[in-house]
């Protein structure tokens, strides 16, 4: 019994580690988006300032910036959550890429809903940013509720629910530099906040003071 006692707190410990590396992999995604989106929305609303001091014509400046902006931040993004994989599968013997599927649907959740905002009539273009980061986010949460609870991060919820309530008193605006601006900062802050949120999650699955 007592050896018992010891393989189960072992697992117990173990457990609460990998979930201390996933909620802070998922920190670090949600303020890495709070970052590149202003940035990517700020270089399409003032692209001669940038592109002058790079001496590069605009039209080949903010393509070239946009990209290099979103690789950097999806790339952080995949090493944050491959490293949290790597321990996961050290400690359990499994396989590296046994998730790997799954991060691919997610990103793709992502990806596809913010490019379809291109196809959103001129109206709703800005307006439309934050649908689809609320969508993607409620998406997101919906599948992986779906296929693991241990993929369940209610910050996701608290974004999606953040930015779709906010987009109401933005339609008014249209598609204005003003409703942009708007826009651009409600998605950083609600990123921000569900960083912030995963952080304090993961610091007490490291403390064992999970509840």
């Amino acid at each position: 019994m007592e050896e018992f006692e010891k393989l189960d707190k072992a697992l117990r410990v173990v457990e609460r580690y990998e979930d201390y590396l996933f909620r802070r992999a998922m920190g670090v995604a949600f303020v890495v988006n709070g970052l590149i989106f202003p940035l990517m929305v700020l270089l399409a609303l003032n692209p001669e300032g940038p592109s002058s001091y790079f001496n590069m014509d605009p039209e080949v400046f903010v393509p070239l910036a946009t990209g290099v902006i979103l690789l950097a931040g999806v790339s952080v993004i995949i090493y944050v959550f491959t490293s949290a994989h790597v321990v996961s599968s050290r400690l359990r013997k499994t396989s590296l890429w046994a998730n790997s599927s799954h991060m691919i649907l997610e990103f793709c959740i992502w990806f596809f809903s913010f490019y379809l905002t291109k196809y959103a009539p001129e109206p709703y273009r800005v307006v439309s940013w934050l649908w689809a980061g609320g969508f993607a986010s409620l998406a997101t949460y919906a599948f992986n509720r779906k296929t693991s609870e241990n993929w369940s991060y209610p910050e996701l919820i608290v974004v999606g629910v953040i930015v779709l309530v906010a987009s109401i008193p933005i339609l008014p605006f249209g598609a204005t530099e003003t409703a942009s601006l708007i826009s651009v900062a409600v998605l950083s802050i609600s990123f921000f906040a569900a960083g912030i949120y995963s952080f304090s999650v993961a610091q007490r699955f490291l403390t064992g003071n999970s509840k």
